[in-house]
């Protein structure tokens, strides 16, 4: 079977066109078909490459992504930092079954989804056939319908499986543009929750943060672990940690939001802040493939012994993921403060693409 071609300039604005078609002209009843969007275009990161080829994608991961986008949002709403009791509606009339069925185990896991799925399993499982089961009901096949018309141009809607593949090229342009399609989808969804609520929220702005944005006071828990790895020392200088470290995403943030245990390092806040959200150079991505490759073992008890998630192949593709693209784009990445260089193609050699 020959390879298939990447998609061409043309074919990629094309492809970005009908995603704008979809959040401008498509029917939205539910907040399903962003939390859709948004499930394949993770998916494409994590499971897809850059060679343009399709993907099979199937429903139990885009049932698992639902539930991972949606579990923080199953929180009571606060206002001036007072907790309301109520979870901001997500379905036009009746709330979004997937939201009901969340929010009802949300607060017997205390919040935690790692807990939720360590110390409940069969709940887990059971949460995750129901969601399933209203993906592959609701706006699986519904997704691509704008209007009277049918764009199906991310898959082809054959039949109402367990399955779905992507069109060649559709993959290669979800992990080009992710971080693109990440705030055009939320930006749409934010815009749907606040017209579900708009008495609600009366003159609040700050949806996004609430819908998206992780407590970052979460990240304390890996402090500890990481400062014995490391030994007491800066991940990116090596000097001695002192006052004013913080854990940093090695993948920005920015990049991929996601709290994987493998993907964060200690530093010194200089360090982090001049590293913003740029990559880090490839002198650093060998230190940190070493040091998960080294401690594996003893990382991977430390986080689940703190009842956090990790997932190191995960943090790895995504890594090669972000470097790739990097490379593609003719990116720089970070080295030292103010010093800056032009990523090439060495970082293959150390993830060993």
């Amino acid at each position: 079977m020959m390879p298939c071609p990447i998609p061409s300039p043309e074919d990629q604005v094309r492809f970005l066109r009908n995603i704008q078609r979809l959040l401008g002209e498509g029917q939205f009843v539910a907040s399903y078909k962003f939390a859709l969007l948004m499930a394949i275009a993770d998916l494409a990161v994590t499971k897809g490459d850059d060679t343009g080829a399709s993907l099979d994608l199937h429903t139990s991961d885009l049932a698992e992504k639902f539930v991972e986008q949606y579990w923080q949002q199953c929180r009571p709403f606060e206002i001036g930092g007072q907790t309301t009791g109520v979870v901001l509606q997500q379905n036009t009339g009746k709330q979004a079954a997937v939201i009901s069925k969340i929010a009802h185990v949300h607060a017997a896991a205390e919040g935690s989804l790692f807990k939720f799925k360590q110390y409940d399993s069969g709940g887990y499982r059971a949460l995750l056939r129901d969601v399933d089961q209203v993906v592959r009901e609701m706006p699986l096949w519904k997704l691509q319908t704008v209007g009277a018309e049918r764009l199906d141009f991310l898959y082809p809607n054959l039949d109402r499986g367990t399955q779905i593949t992507l069109q060649p090229g559709v993959a290669y342009c979800l992990r080009a543009f992710h971080g693109l399609l990440r705030d055009l989808i939320q930006g749409a969804w934010v815009r749907f929750v606040r017209k579900l609520n708009t008495i609600r929220l009366g003159s609040i702005t700050d949806v996004s943060s609430f819908l998206f944005d992780r407590d970052r006071g979460n990240l304390e828990v890996y402090r500890p672990i990481l400062r014995d790895i490391q030994r007491g020392q800066c991940f990116y200088c090596a000097q001695p940690l002192k006052s004013g470290s913080e854990v940093d995403h090695f993948v920005p943030w920015a990049r991929y939001p996601t709290d994987l245990g493998h993907n964060f390092v200690l530093a010194h806040a200089g360090c982090n802040n001049s590293k913003s959200d740029y990559l880090a150079a490839v002198d650093h991505l060998g230190a940190w493939q070493e040091r998960n490759r080294v401690h594996c073992e003893e990382l991977v008890a430390r986080f689940t012994a703190a009842e956090v998630v990790s997932d190191l192949p995960a943090s790895i593709r995504i890594a090669k993921w972000a470097y790739e693209q990097t490379e593609q784009a003719g990116g720089q990445v970070w080295l030292a403060k103010d010093v800056l260089k032009r990523l090439g193609a060495e970082w293959r050699l150390v993830l060993g693409v």
